[in-house]
């Protein structure tokens, strides 16, 4: 407005034209200016906006994280806890175990109890025998299984597996050498008559066992000891047999010390004490997996992992029709299907086989 007004002194013309020469590029420098700090203040105003926002974004994400963090955290402690679990539940089962054993073993004894109550009675008697035979270390399991009713009389209890496994052995081992002088190994050699049969069949015969065998020969040598034991020289057996004993081996019930894994312990040491080329035959309950208080049965898994380091080259399966009533068959699925027997422990199908060590390092 002061430039543009129209001054007609010659004073205000002079100070109109030095003003306008020198204060009004100076004032249109400040507005300039003023208008450019304006702007970089618009512009800081909008990156603070921009940034704000990012860091509540920023702070919302870590929020986020640190809550995964915490569920994580959470579940790793419930992880923990159901291992927890896990291992309580698993000391409950080898706890019932024990308690089904000692019910077992409370049961024979009330059984022998009564009987000899009444000494008079056959039942008493064959008790009284049963019994002088198991602590003289001569009782045999033999397959057909008899029992006594109420008159005292004998009666055919029921079959189990041994009705074909000692038929299996032998003529596996007719199948495998041609000679009898050969070096046999038998594991769990108590309450069995085998390695005396084999003895007097000229096969030279060295019988493992944690009990004591009553029976000799001049072809049978007994070493009183635990197959887990290495006490015997490596390589020193043609054949090595484990008739029923495997799954056995780590339960206790034979007064055995326990282990899980004392099976296949008892394998290595087996596949140790052969010669090269050597062979393993053995029998063992099969079917659905499961763990009584006497022994295991075995499936495919568990019986693939208790062979590593032997080539099966022979499998037949024994199946049972009933209480009295065994059947050969060469059809592993069908054995698989088999359970065994809750009252009595006797299981439902029987693997029976022959190895051939592998010669690799177990």
């Amino acid at each position: 407005m002061f430039f543009n007004e129209v001054y007609t002194t010659t004073s205000r013309k002079f100070l109109k034209k030095i003003l306008k020469k020198i204060a009004w590029p100076i004032l249109k420098r400040q507005i300039y200016f003023n208008t450019a700090i304006r702007q970089l203040l618009y512009n800081l105003i909008q990156k603070h906006y921009e940034y704000s926002a990012r860091d509540k974004n920023i702070d919302a994400k870590f929020l986020d994280l640190e809550q995964k963090i915490e569920k994580l955290s959470q579940l790793s402690e419930k992880i923990q806890q159901i291992s927890l679990l896990e291992t309580r539940v698993e000391a409950i089962s080898q706890l019932k175990a024990k308690i089904e054993k000692i019910e077992h073993r409370e049961s024979q004894l009330e059984q022998v109890s009564a009987k000899l109550k009444n000494p008079d009675k056959i039942t008493d008697k064959v008790a009284s025998v049963d019994r002088a035979k198991i602590e003289s270390g001569l009782w045999f399991n033999e397959p057909i299984i008899v029992g006594y009713n109420k008159n005292d009389e004998a009666f055919w209890s029921g079959t189990n597996e041994r009705i074909f496994e000692k038929s299996f052995v032998l003529q596996s081992l007719a199948q495998l050498y041609d000679s009898t002088q050969i070096t046999v190994l038998d594991v769990g050699a108590a309450e069995s008559l085998l390695a005396y049969e084999l003895a007097s069949l000229n096969y030279l015969v060295t019988a493992i066992d944690i009990r004591p065998i009553a029976l000799s020969h001049p072809n049978l040598k007994f070493v009183k000891t635990d197959i887990c034991k290495p006490v015997l020289p490596s390589a020193s057996f043609d054949c090595a047999i484990a008739l029923s004993t495997l799954e056995h081996i780590g339960l206790g019930w034979y007064g055995d010390k326990t282990g899980a894994m004392l099976d296949c312990e008892a394998v290595r040491q087996i596949y140790s004490l052969l010669k090269l080329d050597g062979s393993f035959i053995l029998t063992v309950p099969y079917g659905k997996k499961a763990i009584t208080p006497i022994h295991r049965i075995y499936n495919r898994e568990t019986l693939s992992h208790l062979l590593e380091g032997f080539n099966i080259t022979k499998a037949v399966y024994g199946i049972r029709l009933d209480d009295f009533t065994w059947t050969l068959t060469n059809d592993e699925g069908e054995a698989a299907t088999k359970e065994h027997n809750p009252n009595n422990h006797l299981p439902g199908s029987v693997a029976m086989l022959v190895c051939k060590k592998t010669n690799q390092s177990l």
